[in-house]
């Protein structure tokens, strides 16, 4: 059995700024774990982000507080995903191989289409943020994070574009259930949202399935880049759809 403690440790340190001690020594069956508590780190992230923007409200006008709030949200989570956001949009909108394209998001400089994807993805979020009603606020930004961390699990199942990855470790000690194992705290969120809330949850797991697809025919199959990706683009589809469902 893992050590579920750590396992937690090991998830708010992977995936948040949190100072979380950690251990010195940790098991792949703790890292594999993991991967069960990413939900709970996403709606801690999102939780602290609404109650940041929250206050912001008190003292600026609500387009400075919208960018201070997406500025937080990018500092708690330590700016993770957007590099495989970024590494994404430079391999997959080049037109090349698919060995090609790995190649290119392997490359630690930001090309052209990784900037423009950072730049259109930042002022959308921005802007919907803006938008934002007050109505179950703390809720929906919980929801957004770990609806969009539980999303990405579901990936894990797909082929692999790099067998020695992040993704490649993640899924070799991970349970095959895993997304199963980490939906209770999404799925809780989402009722208490409201009667919209499991609506939310499916244009997730679409939104992963599509990107899944998507990163199955430029190369291959799915990677740590992908994922990151996967929770970035979640997160502003979820913000979205927020624009039209209640």
């Amino acid at each position: 059995m893992p050590d579920f403690f750590n396992a937690f440790r090991m998830a708010f340190g992977f995936l948040t700024v949190f100072p979380i001690p950690q251990k010195t020594e940790w098991s792949d069956l703790d890292f594999g774990w993991s991967a069960v508590f990413y939900p709970l780190a996403g709606a801690v992230i999102g939780l602290c982000t609404a109650a940041f923007s929250r206050v912001c409200a008190m003292l600026f006008p609500k387009p400075v507080t919208a960018f201070l709030t997406l500025i937080v949200w990018i500092v708690l989570s330590g700016g993770l995903h957007w590099d495989g956001l970024a590494d994404c949009f430079d391999g997959f909108c080049c037109s090349a191989s698919p060995e090609r394209r790995l190649e290119i998001m392997k490359d630690s400089r930001l090309g052209t289409y990784g900037a423009l994807g950072i730049f259109c993805s930042l002022i959308l979020k921005w802007l919907c943020i803006m938008s934002l009603s007050a109505n179950r606020f703390m809720i929906f930004y919980a929801l957004i994070g770990a609806a969009a961390r539980w999303a990405m699990l579901l990936e894990l199942r797909m082929p692999l574009a790099n067998p020695n990855g992040m993704a490649a470790m993640l899924r070799k000690h991970c349970p095959a259930k895993i997304a199963l194992f980490a939906l209770p705290l999404p799925l809780l969120l989402a009722l208490l949202y409201g009667p919209y809330g499991l609506l939310y949850l499916i244009i997730a797991a679409i939104t992963a399935a599509v990107i899944g697809w998507t990163a199955k025919r430029k190369i291959g199959g799915i990677s740590g880049d992908v994922l990151g990706l996967s929770v970035e683009l979640t997160e502003i589809i979820l913000l979205l759809a927020a624009q039209v469902i209640p």
